[in-house]
């Protein structure tokens, strides 16, 4: 019995085994789609508790094969979920729907969500890359604490790169880890490069975002009000989504300075390598490749390894 028949199998006991395996392995892009459908499926339609709780806790594992409408369906039947909180966060959008104007240090702003569910403490990136953070949220006068898809309402941004939003711009939160995904599969191996250093870049991140981050449903971490100038901290799920598209990357690479590229953003985002990731790390012959892939790979592979 394949994975995605046995997530829809009658036996409740069968649902929930099969999606504790989805986070044993890496998957390849195609499975990875056919598992998220899946299990969005089962989520929706699960009566029993611990075959729910396995289902929602094993979507990380297959994020970058969610599509937005698998997210936003399981969204509405599944709106307490601490785990579908925070994968609508990292998915949100928003768009600016009327001039914005200041209000102290911060910025007021009429916005509409068109995409996932942005939560207040999320960090957001403007149309010219700088990075604001949406400090509050109010829904027809009151205080909310997320944005559904496809309403309306009016948010307090903080630091400066807010101040020239025009109307119909559009916020996102930080679409890196996406981006770099999408990177790595891609035939050309100068954009596989740059999109593990893209990578990298994220988990030096780490850090720099500050104290005050929210760590709840946003995910994001990072601290508010601090002018949206530092890019925000990858977050342990996006870390291992990374992880998981790098690692595939690697072992399946045939360009010496991709590779190498793959094998540096793996030892920066350390912290959130998994046993899944090292399994695959360990088809690499590391007697094969040059120099300092060949160091970075004995570093990953090295017994004891803390992140």
């Amino acid at each position: 019995m394949g994975l995605t028949e046995q997530l829809g199998h009658p036996d409740p006991r069968q649902r929930e085994a099969a999606a504790r395996r989805v986070a044993l392995r890496v998957w390849e892009p195609e499975a990875e789609e056919a598992i998220g459908a899946a299990l969005v499926r089962a989520a929706g339609a699960e009566t029993e508790p611990g075959a729910l709780a396995a289902q929602l806790d094993a979507l990380p594992a297959v994020e970058a094969g969610l599509t937005d409408g698998d997210l936003h369906r399981l969204g509405l039947v599944r709106s307490d979920s601490p785990v579908l909180a925070r994968l609508l966060a990292r998915a949100g959008r928003l768009q600016i729907s009327a001039p914005v104007r200041p209000s102290g240090a911060a910025t007021l702003a009429v916005v509409r969500c068109l995409r996932g569910a942005p939560r207040t403490g999320l960090w957001l990136r403007t149309p010219d890359g700088a990075w604001t953070v949406l400090e509050r949220i109010e829904l027809y006068g009151r205080a909310a604490d997320r944005l559904d898809s496809g309403c309306t309402g009016r948010v307090l941004l903080s630091g400066p790169g807010a101040r020239g939003l025009g109307e119909w711009e559009r916020l996102d939160a930080d679409p890196r880890p996406r981006e770099c995904v999408r990177g790595l599969r891609a035939p050309d191996p100068r954009v596989r490069a740059l999109a593990a250093a893209g990578a990298a870049d994220a988990a030096g991140a780490a850090g720099t975002g500050g104290t005050g981050g929210t760590g709840g449903a946003g995910g994001t971490g990072g601290a508010t009000g601090t002018g949206g100038a530092a890019a925000p901290v990858v977050d342990p799920e996006a870390g291992r989504m990374l992880c998981a598209a790098l690692a595939r990357a690697a072992v399946a690479e045939t360009d010496p300075a991709a590779l190498e590229s793959e094998l540096a953003a793996l030892l920066g985002l350390a912290p959130f390598l998994g046993p899944p990731h090292l399994a695959l790390l360990h088809a690499l012959d590391a007697a094969t490749l040059p120099a300092r892939p060949r160091t970075y790979l004995d570093a990953l592979l090295r017994p004891g390894r803390t992140g």
